[in-house]
């Protein structure tokens, strides 16, 4: 395990200021979904074979799917925090709960541990299934450190034999794990430090090698960068928690889109076969019709 903080920015590494260079690009509103009210919604992903958006609210335990036609319901319910949901191609759920990693039926219901759960005091907070189903997830502590204390947030990767590895340590908040189209990128948002990392990734090995920041945000004001979503064409989405606003920048580095939401504490961001994006925020889920 490395500390997060021996990672060091380059030449390599994109600067971005933010939020002033938001005033200037194309941005549109993300409407509210119609979905029920959350205490921390996050982790959107879309799924034709669970039939729609599976999205969780994470203090509140619960795994939610929203259909095209904006109905939404409830899969699964569980005491404690709820990082993620994250679909197979086994039509079934793997659920990052506080209990451990779970996998269930499309219904929420059959449970079977397939991870053990994070420490006391401990809760999984963001998560990504690699090209051959291999689970990471981040966690973090439920309280924030105290001033000058070392974070203890860490980056796992779930082993074939149901063993957790920390691949990295010392970190504020783990978030976005996404993988580029091919599989040869994986990239991890921590957001305290306003940092984006990339490694190469090897999908046989399920191995990372030459971490280095791939992105690194600055400016004023109270902001982190939140959920990644990398899309097949190269784009990445970039969720912004209080800023109200999920960037999108193409594979050149360069900002396309900013989705604004009435929430400006936004989270994630998916986009759906039809190109609709949909945006968490704490409070809810937003969506964007026609991103372009």
């Amino acid at each position: 395990m490395r500390p997060w903080s021996h990672l060091r920015p380059d030449a390599s590494t994109r600067q971005v200021g933010v939020p002033e260079v938001l005033a200037a690009a194309r941005t549109l509103r993300a409407e509210p979904a119609g979905a029920p009210a959350t205490s921390l919604g996050e982790h959107p992903v879309w799924s034709a074979a669970h039939g729609g958006l599976l999205w969780v609210d994470i203090e509140a335990g619960r795994l939610l799917r929203t259909r095209d036609d904006g109905a939404t319901d409830e899969v699964f319910s569980g005491a404690g925090t709820l990082g993620a949901g994250l679909p197979t191609s086994q039509d079934r759920l793997i659920l990052l709960s506080q209990d451990g990693a779970l996998s269930v039926a499309a219904d929420g219901s059959d449970p079977r541990r397939i991870g053990g759960a994070p420490p006391a005091g401990m809760r999984f907070n963001d998560a990504g299934l690699d090209p051959r189903g291999r689970v990471w997830a981040g966690v973090l502590p439920l309280e924030d450190p105290a001033p000058g204390e070392i974070p203890s947030g860490e980056l796992w990767r779930l082993g074939d034999d149901g063993q957790w590895e920390s691949v990295f340590g010392e970190m504020g908040c783990p978030n976005g794990i996404v993988w580029s189209a091919d599989g040869r990128t994986v990239l991890c948002c921590e957001s305290d430090s306003r940092q984006i990392a990339a490694a190469d990734y090897d999908p046989a090995t399920g191995q990372a090698d030459n971490w280095r920041v791939a992105w690194q945000f600055s400016g004023d004001g109270d902001w982190v960068p939140d959920g990644l979503e990398w899309l097949s064409d190269g784009r990445l989405w970039v969720a912004f928690w209080g800023l109200g606003a999920a960037v999108r920048f193409s594979p050149s580095g360069e900002i396309d889109l900013v989705a604004r939401t009435e929430d400006e504490r936004t989270t994630s961001v998916a986009t759906d076969p039809s190109g609709r994006v949909w945006v968490t925020a704490a409070g809810g889920l937003f969506r964007l019709d026609q991103a372009g």
